[in-house]
């Protein structure tokens, strides 16, 4: 008897319980609600649009319609926003900064990577100048410096004189590039290259393994099996270059005629004075030894700055020094477009003035004639 009416108290409670609670969930539903906000779907930048898309994935293989290919709107976008669309996705896709080329465009950047070293920074800061000319003086002093070094341990070559500058390195040299430059950043002599002025520049400390992965993976673009000087320079400013605008800021440039021959005339004075280095060589080899020809090739050295081929140095240094200023006078910081089929487009020109000038001053230090005090 006493179990029964236990029981049924028990019961009663529980379908009060159940009552209360609905009552409750009921007069809440009668609350008034806040409007639901419309989500905004339309985007104001390429790169808001890629952000936008960037969570949502392809389902290949499940149940459900697969999304359709988004491409970057095609009007209304500055050229800014057009490279953020096509860096953002093709990081999305688990790509590098390398951005494919077109058949067009790698047989361009194959033409850059082929000259020679000086010639594919000056094609770099020319596309870049606005960006990276601040670093100009890194570039010019130690990344191409250490680029001619490690091509000459390549060669086993030891004197400068007899070193014809190279195009590119093998992948074990590109190790030894790299190695020897975090080398040089770190010696507290060369602390003026490692300050917070030339951060830019400054390569990234991995193991020999992963920066292989690097170079393989990431620097040599056109998949050659060697790093370029080029290829060096968009990886290690990749943070606003990459191949494909490269190709196209480089397409669109054309070098003044005035500009190639202070070029070319700078080209006649390392001639000359990789002349004067190997009789230089030579005559120091020969006074080594005893007897007359020791004595006579000491007599040649030590007039050896007041012989021909010094004065020759001279002579090109003063034409050189001409072609220099009027390349100044009429095209430094100015943009040039040149004529016939070959011409492409309008073109900036202050990395190849900027080179010009330091070259200049490089050798007029070294090789120029020295003012009597």
């Amino acid at each position: 008897m006493w179990t029964q009416a236990t029981d049924h108290i028990s019961t009663t409670s529980v379908k009060m319980g159940d009552i209360s609670d609905r009552k409750k969930l009921f007069e809440s539903l009668q609350k008034p609600q806040s409007p639901l906000r419309k989500a905004k779907t339309k985007v104001s930048t390429g790169f808001a649009r890629t952000k936008l898309l960037g969570n949502i994935k392809k389902t290949k293989g499940t149940r459900g319609a697969s999304l359709k290919k988004v491409s970057a709107p095609k009007e209304g976008l500055t050229r800014s926003q057009k490279l953020d669309f096509k860096r953002a996705r093709a990081e999305a896709k688990g790509q590098s900064f390398v951005e494919k080329l077109d058949e067009e465009g790698l047989k361009f950047f194959n033409e850059v990577a082929s000259q020679k070293f000086s010639d594919q920074a000056i094609a770099f800061l020319n596309a870049y100048w606005g960006e990276v000319g601040s670093q100009a003086d890194f570039i010019y002093t130690v990344s191409w410096d250490m680029f001619k070094y490690a091509d000459m341990h390549a060669k086993g070559c030891n004197y400068v004189h007899k070193y014809k500058e190279g195009q590119a390195l093998e992948f074990d040299i590109g190790l030894y590039f790299y190695e020897r430059l975090c080398k040089f950043l770190g010696d507290s002599k060369n602390s003026k290259w490692a300050g917070e002025e030339f951060a830019p520049s400054q390569p990234k400390l991995m193991t020999a393994i992963v920066r292989k992965k690097e170079l393989r993976d990431k620097v040599d673009v056109n998949f050659d099996g060697h790093v370029s000087m080029i290829e060096y320079l968009l990886y290690q400013y990749r943070s606003f270059a990459n191949p494909a605008d490269f190709v196209t800021r480089a397409m669109s440039h054309d070098e003044h005629p005035e500009i190639k021959k202070a070029r070319l005339a700078l080209e006649e004075v390392n001639k000359r004075v990789s002349a004067y280095e190997a009789e230089k060589q030579r005559l120091t080899d020969e006074s080594k030894k005893g007897g007359v020809k020791g004595l006579k090739a000491k007599n040649e050295l030590a007039q050896l700055n007041s012989s021909p081929l010094w004065e020759s140095i001279q002579k090109a240094l003063i034409t050189a020094e001409a072609a220099v200023r009027i390349a100044n006078r009429k095209y430094g910081g100015k943009s040039f477009k040149g004529n016939g089929s070959e011409s492409r487009a309008i073109g900036s020109n202050e990395g190849s003035i900027w080179w010009l000038n330091r070259d200049l001053a490089e050798k007029k230090k070294k090789y120029g004639r020295k003012s009597k005090k």
